[in-house]
């Protein structure tokens, strides 16, 4: 009994994992540029402000996919009674927040060249939908530092650096703008492949032959630059 209790202990960790950004056992060794999706995230995100343009949260709203999802409830199902009850929907949202807190939440807001520190999500909450047949896990974050967004324009993205979970934010609706100033403008970005890697060798080509080009540790940071974002102004 303790021999499975062991291998179930085992495989909740790879299923966290692949949640977490990181490669199961299979894919160990894989390079970055190498791995691809293997969960999928319909995903929304509300920023949360205040009438004088302050930042005050940000709420990640994400539907796992089927797979993921189905492939959480043996291991979670304490009772074994073919379903999440509320306590264990409650261990799932505990050990994701403890996974995800490695890869930043995939949650990055940045101002020009730089990132803005946010505090970690208080409650992950997890629930199940029988009739969808996935998990929706939803947290709020709140920067560290105040933002004040009428100073300075703010870029929202979630992605996953590793490649391994494709975060899906099909249209601008699904960044929502929550008691924010009515002259706030929002620019949803989908970038190009094609049109990223060119820009970044135009950016290179200003390097002379004996500068170190300043080159990310995958060659380029795709999983940055091709990540779906949105730039919001309220200057």
């Amino acid at each position: 009994m303790r021999q499975t209790r062991s291998v179930r202990s085992s495989r909740i960790a790879h299923a966290i994992a692949a949640v977490a950004g990181g490669l199961l056992s299979t894919l160990a060794g894989a390079t970055a540029a190498a791995a691809h999706p293997h969960v999928f995230v319909d995903a929304r995100m509300q920023i949360i402000g205040d009438k004088s343009g302050h930042l005050v949260a940000i709420r990640n709203i994400w539907w796992m996919d089927e797979l993921f999802s189905a492939s959480v409830i043996p291991d979670f199902d304490a009772n074994a009674n073919g379903r999440l009850d509320s306590d264990e929907l409650k261990a799932v949202g505990k050990q994701v927040k403890q996974s995800i807190a490695e890869w930043s939440y995939y949650t990055f807001l940045s101002h020009g060249a730089d990132d803005i520190a946010m505090q970690p999500p208080g409650d992950f909450d997890v629930i199940y939908s029988p009739s969808k047949g996935k998990l929706l896990f939803t947290f709020t974050m709140k920067p560290k530092h105040p933002v004040d967004l009428t100073k300075e324009a703010v870029t929202f993205s979630v992605y996953d650096k590793t490649y391994f979970v494709a975060f899906d934010f099909p249209d601008e609706g699904r960044f929502e703008l929550k008691n924010l100033p009515d002259k706030c403008r929002k620019q949803f970005v989908v970038p190009s492949p094609d049109d990223e890697a060119k820009r970044w060798m135009s950016s290179i080509a200003q390097f002379n032959s004996d500068q170190t080009v300043p080159t990310p540790s995958d060659g380029v940071d795709f999983s940055k630059v091709l990540a779906t974002r949105l730039e919001l102004d309220c200057r």
